[in-house]
């Protein structure tokens, strides 16, 4: 009780309140002083604990505006409104002078984050998980391989399985690519499929030199034996 003591109180009038009466003794709420005996119950606990969490949240985001909007923010992320409030609450943190920049490939994760960008400013970079279609297990997979030199890299480096081709197209009209890799969305469309092709080739090559080399034998006069995975062998 000591700590949430009444510390002044200022009259604002006729107000219009609400009185919402709840049945269940969980929701009652009790103020009692030891020594008077003095007891008052309410049946609007539920009022006193928003007002208190009000308070909180007020408290946050004067004080820690790009902590509080980052979470905020990242509670926000698909919650089947088709991000109207993700949106809403995007512009808020704007008039509030923090800038929400776009997803990038090697910087994005599965939620908001403050980065310091050129000029020193903090901004909120937006995550993969925000874009329509992009799920938790690619953005695990790509944030797990992070960074990405460029598109070969980045194939050579991720789960195929995970990260399909319309996870992929969807990277890419995010625009998340543009500035780590400067490559035209049509080609990175283009070049993506060609390059896992390309991959699952050299997969089945290095498979292949392995079983030869486990079939016609791969140990040396001594008994000793190598393994030849991963090693590029020409015969």
């Amino acid at each position: 009780m000591k700590k949430c003591k009444i510390k002044s109180i200022k009259s604002l009038g006729k107000q219009m309140t609400y009185n919402v009466a709840m049945r269940s003794s969980q929701h009652n709420y009790a103020l009692y002083d030891k020594k008077t005996g003095y007891k008052i119950i309410t049946a609007n606990s539920h009022s006193a604990a928003y007002s208190f969490l009000a308070y909180q949240t007020c408290w946050l985001k004067e004080y820690y505006p790009i902590e509080f909007m980052c979470n905020l923010l990242t509670s926000e992320i698909n919650n089947n409104d088709k991000n109207l409030k993700l949106n809403t609450y995007i512009s808020a943190a704007t008039k509030m002078d923090i800038p929400c920049v776009m997803t990038d490939i090697n910087k994005s994760g599965l939620s908001f984050t403050i980065e310091t960008n050129e000029d020193d400013v903090e901004v909120l970079r937006s995550p993969f998980t925000m874009l329509p279609g992009v799920g938790s297990k690619a953005v695990k997979d790509i944030v797990k391989n992070q960074p990405f030199k460029n598109l070969r890299d980045f194939v050579d480096k991720i789960d195929a399985r995970v990260v399909n081709i319309r996870v992929f197209k969807t990277l890419v009209d995010s625009g998340c690519m543009d500035k780590s890799w400067g490559v035209s969305h049509v080609k990175l469309l283009k070049d993506y499929p060609e390059m896992k092709k390309e991959k699952q080739k050299e997969k089945k090559a290095r498979q292949k030199q392995k079983e030869n080399m486990d079939k016609y034998g791969g140990g040396s006069l001594f008994g000793e034996k190598f393994d030849y995975s991963g090693k590029d062998l020409n015969f």
